[in-house]
Formats: C-alpha cells, structure tokens, sequence
C-alpha cells in the first residue's frame, strides 16, 4: 500500500510463516503482518501504556475503552460482540508497560467487523468524554444505608482487591518492584486498591489523550 513503507520481510521458517513489519507514512504507526497457513484470522492494537502510579490507570482505561466509543454507542459493545459475533477470541490485556487488544475470528467479513469495532473503541472512547465510565470501572463511592460509612466499588478496584488479597500476587508485585524502584516496574499498572481513589478524571482523560495514538 503506497501509504506505508516495508521495514523487514523475513520468513520465520521454524513456524512456517512469512512476517512483514510496515510504517504507517503520516502517523508513524508500524504494522506487523504475519502471514500463516491457518484459517484463523487475528488482529491486535497494542499501545505502549508505562505508568507513573498505582492508580491503575491503564488497567482503568483498558476496561474502559469497551464501554462505547463515537460509532458503536451501546453501553457495552464489547458484551454484545460476545454475544453476537463469531468471535474465535475477543479479550483485552493490561501488562506493566503496555495494553493490547487482540481479537479473531474465522470468517472474514465478522473479523472486519471485530477490527472496526475495537479500533473505535481505543481511538475514540465514550469514556473520555463521560465520568460515569470512570466511575464505574475505575471507583466511585457507594452508600448502602443512610447511617452506612462511604466505601470506595469500582469494577477494576473489587478485581485489585482480590488480587491484593492473594499472598503470591503480593509476593510477585513486591519483588518487582523492589527490583525496579526508580522505573515503571516499580509501580502497579493493575492499580493498588489504596492508591486507585487518587486517579481523576483529567488524569485519566490526559493518560489516553497521550498514549493512545497510532504513533505509539
């Protein structure tokens, strides 16, 4: 395509596949294509995300992202793709320095479809410019009663603290981050159910508005 230019063309002959790495010309997007004799077919977007804290932001923002975006305006266009495609895989992944979403299907016009939905969602999200999508992923407060003390429900803060409450979680977070202390390892991309609340709006807004780009 006169839009990219071919960076590398190798044949991988241990899997048997033809790979080719493309930069986008005007954003500076690269592309890997892998060529593969499976009838499988499979997309990923993946960002690079290091985070500066433990409010879990790009785990957050990884959620959030699915809940709606400027052409698919249901509430969770990721639920209904579970539902209604024939998706061979359609999942999302929060790592310590990166945030991927990888989807498949064997039919091509679905796989398109999948495509489309999730380029959507990851490049132009509801959740930026609505703070309910961060409240509820991320952390609200909540009342049960009247004479009920404030607690702190989100969907990504009730999933950190049962993390936070496993002992090899614990020990695995705690031996990276003594390893790492001065780097992005040396915080929690998940989010810390302690430090979670500190995360606001503007901070996640800007956290997408600066990594989720083509470019990167």
């Amino acid at each position: 395509h006169p839009g990219f230019d071919v960076m590398k063309d190798d044949m991988v002959d241990e899997y048997g596949v033809r790979a080719t790495i493309y930069k986008h010309k005007k954003s500076g997007a690269e592309v890997l294509s892998v060529i593969a004799p499976d009838e499988n077919k499979v997309f990923g977007i993946t960002f690079r995300t290091p985070p500066k804290d433990s409010t879990g932001v790009p785990h957050i923002l990884e959620h959030s992202v699915l809940c709606g975006s400027r052409k698919f305006l249901s509430k969770e266009p990721f639920v209904e793709l579970l539902k209604g495609s024939l998706q061979t895989f359609l999942n999302a992944f929060t790592y310590p320095d990166r945030t991927c979403y990888p989807v498949a299907s064997c039919n091509l016009k679905d796989f398109y479809n999948l495509i489309n939905v999730y380029l959507d969602a990851v490049l132009h999200p509801r959740a930026t410019n609505d703070d309910l999508v961060l409240q509820q992923e991320g952390w609200h407060y909540e009342l049960e009663k009247p004479d009920d003390p404030l607690v702190f429900k989100g969907v990504v803060y009730n999933e950190m603290k049962g993390v936070y409450s496993s002992p090899d979680a614990l020990l695995g977070r705690a031996a990276q981050q003594a390893l790492f202390p001065d780097n992005t390892y040396g915080v929690d991309s998940g989010g810390d159910p302690l430090i979670i609340p500190d995360l606001t709006f503007e901070g996640f807004k800007g956290f997408h508005d600066e990594l989720y780009h083509p470019s990167n």
